[in-house]
């Protein structure tokens, strides 16, 4: 097959083109839709081109990032002649105009051209549409099982919701608001990737659940919801300080994850198929959101440098009403800041894959007076998994020098590399005086 290149269709010999691949994509969505074929000549000849590891994964993330609205094409590899070739596919947007590094580019012939600002304003007018969570669900308001005890705490009456919803913008012509359907109903079944999944994993991948569960409520309840499961499964220890009461410290600060999961259900990207995802290792926590920041917010100044800028503005004033955020974009900081009070280190801010990602490492220690041995009141788990951390970055160390590395008492240490050893997690190398502990393969 001899490919040539057309209003639908544009070739590219390789990656090193991208910022091209990005231009001709805006371009096809702005007219009818078309293909980028990249690992052909202009003569439609193979290049030999080779696809590796990370390259589509970094193409989607250009794509991603240098398009507003962002574009989520089709991308696949096919073996062609002695290399391959990559086909990125994009449909004509419903949500016209669409650009490419701030300027908007439409498909002429073969040559992609720049709109001009009459041909922009005219778009904008024709497909001018409210953003997701301010449009109409496609049912009835009077068809919704809603939650009527979070709709009282939002000051609406259970008797008769629906006019105080109406008075405030949140249903029209009878159809409740996307925002309005997700923060108050009891079961989000007309927006199935509104659900919350957490899940903890064995070791330090995905590859062994131990537990997982999908958090099918309101976006409201589901904050809840994640942190009860976080706390099933992450340690806390008891700090004895001489004081009346007792100090009990998490793993993980909750406030700080708490913060982090408010943030992913309010500002997250609901047009992307993908969910929320709460993932629980031995060595760290993470929470995924889909899409990603603001064009206008970089990870690399976070979270320094924030404001706030919401995506769903109707959730973020149904949540403000709540009093469960505030609207000075300081989340971040207060995150960064209960994560230093609980003695973790600071959290890893990133995006990937199209998504938000949080991650919060475990505290170095017990974090509390009498150091890893807090575990045993009642955070034998993450002490555990923090002797396995230790061990991962410090393999061959000996009993003695972990002892006194994490301030265990040796009975302690002993008990829990007992249970390491039978869970097959760790094992003991090398004669009994010169050996140590090796986390196994």
């Amino acid at each position: 097959m001899v490919w040539k290149e057309s209003e639908s269709l544009e070739l590219k010999s390789s990656f090193a083109e991208w910022r091209e691949i990005v231009v001709s994509l805006v371009a096809f969505a702005n007219k009818n839709g078309g293909m980028v074929i990249v690992g052909l000549n202009d003569d439609g000849e193979p290049t030999g081109l080779l696809v590796g590891g990370t390259t589509l994964e970094d193409i989607a993330n250009k794509i991603r990032q240098h398009t507003d609205p962002v574009l989520y094409p089709s991308i696949n590899v096919k073996t062609h002649g002695p290399g391959e070739i990559v086909e990125i596919t994009v449909p004509a947007s419903d949500n016209k105009p669409v650009f490419a590094f701030d300027r908007a580019y439409i498909r002429v012939g073969k040559a992609n051209q720049k709109m001009s600002n009459e041909a922009v304003r005219s778009l904008i007018k024709r497909y001018a549409m409210p953003a997701f969570d301010e449009q109409e669900m496609p049912v009835k308001a009077t068809a919704v099982a809603w939650d009527t005890a979070l709709l009282e705490q939002f000051g609406v009456p259970a008797k008769d919701p629906f006019a105080a919803l109406k008075k405030q913008g949140l249903i029209k012509t009878g159809r409740p608001l996307n925002a309005t359907y997700l923060c108050f109903c009891r079961e989000p079944r007309q927006t199935p990737n509104a659900i919350v999944k957490v899940a903890r994993f064995k070791g330090r991948d995905m590859a062994v659940f131990i537990d997982m569960k999908d958090i099918n409520t309101s976006i409201v309840r589901a904050v809840d919801e994640a942190i009860d499961f976080i706390k099933r499964h992450t340690g806390m220890a008891v700090e004895i300080s001489g004081k009346a009461r007792r100090t009990e410290r998490w793993e993980y600060p909750l406030d700080a994850l708490r913060e982090a999961v408010i943030n992913a259900v309010v500002h997250r990207d609901y047009t992307d198929p993908g969910t929320v995802q709460l993932r629980i290792f031995d060595d760290r926590l993470e929470i995924w959101s889909p899409g990603l920041l603001p064009k206008e917010l970089s990870v690399k100044h976070l979270p320094r440098e924030s404001r706030s800028i919401p995506r769903n503005r109707t959730i973020a004033r149904i949540f403000h009403a709540l009093h469960l955020i505030e609207s000075w974009g300081s989340g971040f900081q207060r995150i960064v800041d209960a994560c230093e009070r609980n003695g973790n280190s600071t959290p890893l801010f990133e995006e990937k894959a199209g998504a938000f990602v949080i991650t919060v490492h475990p505290k170095a220690s017990g974090g509390a007076s009498g150091g890893a041995n807090g575990g045993v009141n009642g955070g034998v788990n993450g002490g555990v998994n923090r002797l396995l951390s230790f061990i991962q970055d410090n393999p061959g160390k000996r009993t003695v020098e972990i002892a006194a590395a994490l301030e265990m008492p040796p009975k302690t240490l002993e008990k829990w590399l007992d249970k390491l050893k039978k869970e097959g997690r760790v094992e003991f190398r090398g004669a009994s005086k010169t050996g140590g502990y090796f986390v196994k393969e």
